[in-house]
């Protein structure tokens, strides 16, 4: 999925489009980027062996709230005052974000802090991994906003196909 997010930026492809933010292809490329620590985040199992993110979004209890943090990969923040179920599933989804939080290449290194530090304000400082924040030089905080139904299919692609 990186070499094709790289032929998407290719000069004779759609770099000037990324480069003018185009919502299109930045939601592509970050949707390429953002393969591994969504494929990884949404085969988790929770002890009764169901899987998390099915968990997450069939939780009524919460709102649709379980659900943000698996946009996190996409560049997606979660919604300010959003408390999550502090559970193993967000644990460990948010273990896996950590590892590719520090890389400025990948959309969740804008993502990650924030919602790092909302989920130790509800499920305590221990819970998450908050030092994974962006390397020195990562992209600014402002992104061009994902639509809702891109970030689905894109959710419901990984869902179904592994």
């Amino acid at each position: 999925m990186n070499t094709l997010a790289t032929q998407l930026l290719a000069d004779d492809a759609c770099k000037v489009d990324y480069d003018n933010n185009n919502p299109q292809v930045v939601q592509a490329v970050n949707g390429l980027v953002s393969y591994e620590p969504l494929y990884l985040a949404s085969c988790l199992k929770d002890n009764d062996g169901d899987y998390c993110y099915a968990n997450a979004i069939t939780n009524t209890t919460s709102a649709g709230v379980d659900a943000y943090p698996f946009f996190l990969p996409l560049g997606m923040p979660m919604i300010s005052g959003s408390r999550p179920t502090c559970n193993s599933c967000l644990q460990d989804e948010m273990a896996i974000f950590s590892q590719f939080a520090a890389n400025r290449t990948q959309p969740i290194s804008k993502t990650y802090s924030g919602a790092a530090d909302t989920i130790s304000m509800y499920c305590g400082n221990a819970f998450v991994n908050v030092t994974a924040a962006p390397l020195k030089g990562a992209a600014s905080t402002s992104t061009v906003p994902f639509t809702p139904t891109i970030s689905l299919f894109i959710m419901f692609f990984f869902f179904l196909f592994h």
